[in-house]
């Protein structure tokens, strides 16, 4: 299987164009996709390792319901591959909902071409050393499969904590301007301080 085959799914054909041509550069085969429901006929057609998603598009542009579908679809589906979502408004709450949905990593629009290379260099390594482990233990892949959940939990926890600790920061460590901005309640984000050990900078 071609490692190199890329699925880009945003509605906005100016940054397809841009994105695109940078990894078509790269040495990227990119297939573009403008619709949730043309995201999912290209991954029944096709396997690609990484998948570059915008959540907001139409009919719901201004929210990320259209992201979380292909996300929902994808770990029903093809749980093996890694998406990188793309945010624009609301960044921060869009990215934790991105993560809950099983997103390997999320960058911040504007994009720049080197960032989202080295974010699908970084992606492309963890596909193909999961699928390494996958064919060497052949009979135990149930008992890989676990750990590879687990070690992609772990990828999951540093970007959640980075998150949250950005934010935090932005806030002045304050609880609730951070619940807001990430789309939680106060109790979740009393969780995720203690969770992370957070503290206020003095």
């Amino acid at each position: 299987m071609n490692h190199k085959n890329i699925l880009l799914i945003d509605d906005d054909p100016a940054l397809r164009g841009m994105l695109g041509f940078s990894l078509e550069s790269a040495g990227y085969s990119v297939t573009e996709a403008s619709s949730q429901k043309e995201a999912i006929g290209c991954l029944n057609q096709n396997i690609f390792p990484v998948i570059l998603l915008d959540m907001g598009m139409p009919p719901h542009e201004h929210t990320p319901q259209e992201g979380v579908a292909v996300l929902e679809w994808l770990q029903v589906n093809q749980p093996q591959v890694k998406t990188l979502v793309l945010t624009g408004q609301n960044a921060e709450s869009t990215s934790y909902i991105a993560l809950k949905h099983g997103a390997f990593d999320f960058l911040e629009k504007p994009i720049s071409s080197e960032s989202v290379l080295a974010a699908i260099k970084r992606a492309i390594m963890f596909y193909e050393q999961e699928e390494k482990l996958r064919e060497q233990e052949g009979l135990h892949k149930v008992k890989i499969d676990a750990s590879l959940g687990e070690g992609v939990k772990q990828i999951r926890n540093q970007a959640e904590e980075k998150l949250v600790r950005q934010v935090l920061s932005d806030t002045a460590f304050n609880v609730h301007e951070a619940a807001r901005r990430l789309g939680l309640k106060r109790e979740n984000v009393y969780y995720l301080i203690k969770k992370y050990h957070l503290q206020r900078d003095e």
